[in-house]
């Protein structure tokens, strides 16, 4: 039987997010904050690829399937602004871009070799 490779990595690994948003002056404001993912396995990769190859898979889908956590953002009352479904739609609620900037971060640093080329 087969051995299974042991690499000393978690199954997850964090990443910085970059929503960028027009701000007041014409500027671009950049908010930064953290965000954890998930590591796929190999058939796992396959079947996101062939969903997204298929165009058949939205933001809040791939989410659904990578996002672990979050960190660095704050609630209107101060308090930390926790990871949950809930909290997810209500971000994209208010900032339509959210789901999106931390998929582009998933994929920049899930793949680092391909975003390049």
């Amino acid at each position: 039987m087969a051995q299974k490779l042991k690499i000393a990595v978690k199954p997850t690994f964090s990443a910085p997010v970059v929503m960028r948003l027009a701000g007041d002056d014409g500027k671009v404001e950049e908010i930064t904050f953290g965000a954890v993912f998930r590591r796929l396995t190999k058939t796992e990769n396959e079947t996101l690829q062939a969903q997204l190859d298929a165009k058949s898979i939205t933001d809040a889908a791939l989410l659904d399937q990578v996002l672990a956590d979050w960190s660095g953002l704050e609630a209107d009352d101060g308090t930390p602004f926790i990871c949950t479904p809930e909290n997810r739609a209500a971000a994209v609620g208010d900032w339509p871009t959210f789901e999106a900037a931390i998929v582009f971060s998933y994929f920049e640093h899930a793949f680092p070799a391909a975003v390049k080329n």
